[in-house]
């Protein structure tokens, strides 16, 4: 079994002229059958690979050694660029989780200035890296999505960041960040308004829109929202506890299929780029009474995600009074239900589309997963 997954993060840098994205991109691959004597080095380099961190766990929580140890207290035979790895991934698991156990193999690391990743003459692409006995030098699968990546690193067109080494049944596979910097031409911006009443409402440049319903999870949260009141009232918590969980999953699923929705329409614009709103601070102040049980934040999350796994930029931006204003005129407007109308310009629409509308205008601030 093979795999390639690559997922796109963007940082943007404004020019007079044009727009430069910088791309991070994801790859994963598998290294191209690899001999028996080579994986089982791999094999045994992963399990020292944890018993180095797990060495430096165990000697922090004893107070054996500082948290500057180095190489010269690891005796084992990985290389010193890998033990140093190790000790790196051992110090963030250890700030973060303080004492750890590792019972199960570790990916193999390398820093990025300890491996390499070329073009043979006949046209394979190898990566060479560290171990044990020495530097090893293999194929890998260059599969037809990862391919221009792949040769931007080769070319020295990119950066590439720390290698991971690491086997999942009968292959071994190899992951590793490629960055350069792209031009863009010109983007199709989108606003995305999430609510109740409406999932999202989506307004595009071009003069296209769309509008995902609320009205199942609306449904959903009225039905468990009764039978937790009344589990409540019996006194079966267990039961009640059941009912809350059954509850996230339906919302869960409405949000993943409208965040699914939303990317595969956004995907027939030119360069999209999706706004959102910086949901910070969106509970505070709204009249609407479910508003501090609603999933907003995991829809927004859902949508990011989704969109990076598609190459779509997304910014948020500030979401003051969008739902207030008109798109046309900026003037304060009066929402009755779905309706919103403008007294100043006397413009009509759909008021989650015209608060979509809104936040498309705006200028926005890169958004990362």
């Amino acid at each position: 079994m093979s795999a390639r997954l690559i997922f796109p993060r963007f940082i943007i840098i404004q020019t007079n002229v044009t727009t430069v994205i910088v791309v991070t991109t994801t790859v994963t691959t598998t290294f191209h059958n690899p001999s028996r004597e080579r994986c089982r080095e791999w094999q045994r380099a992963t399990h020292l690979y944890r018993d180095t961190k797990q060495f430096c766990i165990d000697g922090w929580e004893t107070g054996e050694f500082g948290m500057s140890v180095t190489t010269a207290s690891i005796d084992n035979d990985l290389y010193s660029a890998i033990q140093n790895q190790a000790i790196r991934e051992a110090k963030s698991d250890y700030k973060n989780d303080g004492i750890v156990e590792y019972h199960a193999s570790q990916p193999l690391a390398v820093n990025n200035q300890n491996w390499e990743i070329d073009r043979t003459e006949n046209g394979s692409v190898v990566v060479g890296f560290p171990c044990i006995s020495g530097w090893w030098y293999t194929p890998i699968d260059v599969y037809d999505d990862i391919a221009d990546d792949v040769a931007r690193l080769v070319a020295g067109e990119a950066d590439k960041s720390r290698l991971q080494v690491y086997r999942r049944d009968d292959d071994w596979f190899c992951t590793f960040t490629v960055e350069y910097d792209a031009e863009t031409g010109e983007e199709t911006a989108i606003g995305v308004d999430i609510g109740h009443n409406h999932l999202l409402a989506a307004d595009a440049e071009t003069g296209e829109s769309m509008l995902v319903s609320g009205r199942e999870a609306k449904y959903v949260r009225r039905k468990y929202r009764s039978l937790r009141e009344s589990l409540q009232q019996a006194g079966a918590l267990r039961a009640r506890n059941r009912v809350g969980n059954k509850e996230q999953r339906r919302i869960r699923d409405l949000n993943h299929n409208a965040s699914r929705r939303l990317i595969d329409w956004a995907e027939q614009f030119e360069n999209p780029v999706l706004k959102i709103e910086d949901l910070e601070g969106i509970r505070e102040g709204s009249d609407w009474r479910g508003v501090h049980s609603w999933h907003f934040h995991q829809l927004q999350e859902f949508i990011v995600y989704k969109a990076e796994q598609a190459g779509i930029r997304v910014e948020e931006v500030d979401p003051f009074e969008t739902s207030q204003r008109c798109s046309a005129c900026g003037a304060e407007g009066t929402r009755n239900s779905d309706h919103f109308s403008c007294p100043e310009c006397d413009r009509s629409r759909h008021a989650d589309l015209n608060a979509a509308e809104n936040i498309r205008q705006r200028e926005g601030e890169p958004c990362t997963a």
